[in-house]
């Protein structure tokens, strides 16, 4: 089987899982895996003749690059002279749209749809809706990343059931990382309305004894509430994106990772956290719960109980050493085999299979 996995992203998330699969199944004897992705990846890839990296407009894609019609009518051409067997988009982008036009009925055509409620406080939101409302009818097989928003995407957008399939997340999972025992917390993301800059505030304050490292480019629409926490003496405040090294750094250097989000349909920093063994304490909002096994790899608070939250994590950054270090191992042991690429390879491959 000949398959095409396609991100034309600039975020770190979706290229390592992308990247993920592509090199796991380049190990595959079933499969000629090809990869297309933006030019200058942030996290690391192993490059072949099968990697066709190209000067895409970063997202969402709407810029004078858009309309290099050159350069997108040859990724085209290209794409149809390797007559696939399937072709994979792992995240949303402008050009997808044109490609899946030109491919449909010549290759299976999957498409991965992360957020089906758009975050309505998000400024990209009505972008977001429009693009889903466009690949439901190009895409063959609609692909998420939770269970519990099927119904709601079959409904919100009118899609016959059949055509829509849960495929869980993966991530290339590194060795356990032990704890440092630091006493910090770490926020990281972009920092969006939905992400709960508001929440993260208060909670800071509620808690000036532990030190918040807060990582993520800055959405303008929260950007008061960023220049407050940058008052905050307990906290530490990166704007903008990081190196991939960078961004393991902050996770190692934590001890837990909080997820005060005010809404969401699922979370990949909880997958990055168990990637770098570190628990989570997070809002049950949306999907969060399919995450999160409380006791285990973290502890889920009622939906916009703040009060609650900082109890929570007071609590835990100053249990023993020996508890945390067991959560870590059990965060990490749970997100390995939940969602390590390297595992994931014969769910993805039969799921290709099937749905052809």
């Amino acid at each position: 089987m000949k398959i095409l996995l396609v991100t034309f992203s600039d975020n770190a998330d979706h290229q390592d899982t992308t990247f993920g699969m592509y090199e796991a199944l380049r190990n595959d004897d079933d499969i000629e895996a090809f990869l297309l992705a933006i030019k200058t990846p942030r996290v690391s890839l192993e490059k072949s003749d099968h990697t066709w990296l190209v000067d895409c407009p970063k997202r969402p894609g709407i810029c004078k690059k858009t309309f290099d019609i050159p350069l997108l009518f040859s990724i085209i051409h290209k794409i149809k002279k390797q007559h696939f067997d399937a072709v994979y988009f792992e995240s949303l982008h402008v050009w997808n749209l044109p490609i899946m036009v030109a491919i449909k009925g010549h290759t299976h055509i999957y498409h991965v749809i992360h957020d089906v409620i758009p975050h309505e406080n998000d400024s990209s939101w009505r972008q977001v809706d429009w693009f889903n409302k466009v690949l439901v009818r190009l895409a063959d097989t609609i692909v998420l990343r939770n269970r519990k928003f099927i119904s709601t995407l079959i409904s919100r957008y009118n899609v016959s059931p059949p055509k829509v399939h849960y495929l869980e997340l993966w991530r290339r999972y590194i060795e356990y990382t032990p704890s440092v025992h630091s006493h910090r917390v770490l926020f990281f993301g972009r920092m969006n309305p939905y992400k709960g800059i508001d929440n993260l505030l208060e909670i800071v304050k509620r808690c000036p004894n532990l030190q918040f490292d807060i990582v993520g480019k800055v959405d303008p629409q929260v950007e008061s509430i960023v220049q407050l926490l940058k008052k905050e003496p307990n906290v530490s405040l990166m704007s903008g994106y990081v190196s991939d090294q960078d961004m393991k750094r902050y996770f190692v250097n934590s001890d837990w990772v909080i997820v005060p989000y005010n809404s969401a349909t699922q979370s990949g920093i909880i997958i990055d956290a168990y990637k770098y063994s570190r628990p989570v304490i997070a809002f049950n909002v949306g999907a969060i719960s399919e995450q999160v096994v409380p006791g285990k790899s973290g502890f889920l608070i009622d939906s916009g109980n703040i009060e609650a939250f900082s109890q929570c994590l007071q609590k835990v950054t100053q249990m023993k050493n020996s508890f945390h270090e067991n959560l870590c191992r059990q965060s990490y042991a749970i997100g390995c085999q939940k969602y390590a690429a390297s595992g994931k390879v014969e769910d993805f491959k039969n799921f290709i299979e099937e749905n052809l």
